[in-house]
């Protein structure tokens, strides 16, 4: 299989997920896949562009990587103001320009003020919080590219980090305008506090009915 040598447009991009969904994402005229950031074939760009029906499930988020979404989103709309924040679970596009170029993510979960700050292609720009589950090709991606992505957006004030095979949370936290502090969570006793909302999340509670999965 060989990689994308053609630029696609934003227009492109869009049509793409309308079609099949929130799989991809935007590399300054590239399309990748959202779970491991590969560029895309040609030809599979080609066929999802003329609308025809072709099998990617391989590059698809697994079931647990969904409960997990589900958790985390439930527990977030439980306890947050609707009047203050908006909690999406992988379906808004977050716009980052980074050196001139722009990049369209996807984040698996999302906190936002109630106000969007909207690009002109209504992409936001000002999350507060993100949450990205790890899957074993998205692990680069993950705590390196998006890591570093996420914190250029002035907004931003925590970045969670959820790996999918085992309990293990890594939590960042911006305490400055270019400083942030880590920390690992990853016993069942431990919790995710998250200042920015005044929210805890038990680990067990991230984790619920993943077990069988």
């Amino acid at each position: 299989m060989t990689t994308s040598t053609t630029f696609y447009t934003k227009t492109d991009y869009d049509k793409i997920c309308e079609f099949a969904g929130s799989h991809f994402e935007y590399d300054d005229g590239l399309i990748v896949w959202k779970y491991n950031g590969q560029v895309i074939d040609d030809e599979i760009l080609t066929k999802l562009l003329n609308q025809e029906d072709i099998q990617i499930y391989s590059e698809m988020a697994t079931t647990k990587h969904g409960q997990i979404i589900t958790n985390i989103q439930r527990k977030l709309m439980f306890n947050l103001n609707p009047n203050s924040f908006r909690v999406y679970g992988n379906t808004i596009q977050i716009s980052i320009i980074i050196n001139g170029k722009e990049k369209i993510r996807i984040p698996d979960v999302a906190v936002t003020p109630k106000k969007l700050a909207l690009t002109a292609d209504k992409e936001v720009t000002n999350p507060l919080i993100i949450f990205e589950i790890v899957s074993p090709s998205s692990v680069t991606t993950d705590y390196i590219d998006k890591l570093r992505e996420y914190k250029t957006l002035e907004s931003l004030q925590e970045y969670i980090i959820v790996e999918q095979d085992k309990n293990h949370l890594v939590h960042y936290q911006r305490v400055s305008a270019t400083e942030w502090t880590e920390e690992k969570i990853e016993t069942e006793k431990d919790f995710l506090y998250l200042p920015t909302v005044s929210v805890k999340l038990e680990l067990q509670e991230i984790y619920a009915d993943c077990e069988e999965l």
